[in-house]
Parts: structure tokens; C-alpha cells; sequence
């Protein structure tokens, strides 16, 4: 008996583990992109997996985990965010660390100069969005579509168009 029951959890366990190795990397990108720090996205994505797995029963079975991954990890990201906001003073040069993250380390210095070039217009282009423009761009960037960044932001559908719209003509303009 314990021994069917024992392979009874894993078989129920192997979907999220599968889910975990393939939505984890696009997690923590997107997190990065919101300003967390590498060990803070590493333990928001734990964090959101192990709520998706305390409420795995509660879950429709055809609710769109993806998306309620992202949500749990963006609202655990928020929570951070405001925790930190009331604990220090925020420092201008962490502002964007996915971008310098993302950033190939041995270019020759020609390619480095450039690179350093298009890094700067690029922050300040993403700078000048508005968080929710920020959140619909780096969304579709993992592969989201709007009906998956809407249920992710709990925002409609047309209200993510209008946003990447206008983030799209900003990111023209000024990069």
C-alpha cells in the first residue's frame, strides 16, 4: 500500500517538475527585468512553485498555470518591492540589472563601445516607460500573448494592446 501511494505523489509531482524546468529561466528573467536581483527572482520563482503546488487541488484543471505563475511571481515580486521601499533608500545604478546582466562580457573594445552605446539608449528608452508599459513588454518578450498578459496583470486585453501600442512607439523613438 505505501509503496502505490508513494508512486501515486510522484507521478502527480512530475508535471510540476517538468513545468518548473521549463517556465524557471523565463521566470527569472522577468523578474530580473522588474529589478530584483538574481537570489531575489531565484526565491520568488520557489516561492510561486511551491504555492502552485499547496494549491495545485484548488486550481481548475484547465487554468493556465503559466499565467498563474507569472501572476503569483509578479505579485511576491511587488511584495519585495514594497518591503524594500520602506527598509532603504534605492540606489540609481541598480535600476536596470537584467540589461547589464544579459550583456556579453568579452566583446573586443570596438564591439564593447557600441554595446555600451546601445545599453545606454536602451535603459533610458525601457526608463521612460511606465511600469505597467515595463511589464507588458518584458511579458511578450518571454513569449506571453495578450490574453496571457492581461490575466497576468489583471488587466483586459485591450488595455495590454494600448500599453504595448504606446511602448512600442516610445522604444522606436528614443532608441
Amino acid at each position: 500500500m505505501i509503496i502505490s501511494n508513494q508512486s501515486t505523489e510522484a507521478a502527480a509531482c512530475e508535471p510540476i517538475v517538468d513545468l518548473y524546468d521549463q517556465l524557471r529561466p523565463a521566470l527569472h528573467a522577468y523578474l530580473c527585468g522588474l529589478g530584483m536581483t538574481s537570489e531575489q527572482s531565484e526565491d520568488v520563482v520557489q516561492e510561486a512553485f511551491l504555492r502552485l503546488v499547496r494549491n495545485q487541488l484548488e486550481l481548475d484543471s484547465d487554468c493556465n498555470r503559466r499565467a498563474w505563475l507569472f501572476r503569483v511571481a509578479h505579485n511576491l515580486s511587488m511584495d519585495v518591492h514594497r518591503s524594500q521601499k520602506r527598509s532603504s533608500v534605492p540606489n540609481d545604478d541598480d535600476q536596470h540589472p537584467v540589461v547589464r546582466e544579459r550583456a556579453d562580457p568579452r566583446p573586443n573594445p570596438e564591439r564593447q563601445a557600441i554595446l555600451g552605446e546601445q545599453m545606454k539608449r536602451l535603459e533610458i528608452a525601457v526608463g521612460q516607460l511606465t511600469p505597467k508599459q515595463r511589464q507588458c513588454v518584458l511579458l511578450r518578450a518571454e513569449g506571453f500573448r495578450y490574453r496571457e498578459i492581461a490575466i497576468t496583470l489583471g488587466i483586459s486585453v485591450q488595455r495590454v494592446g494600448e500599453l504595448m501600442q504606446r511602448s512600442i512607439l516610445l522604444l522606436e523613438v528614443n532608441t
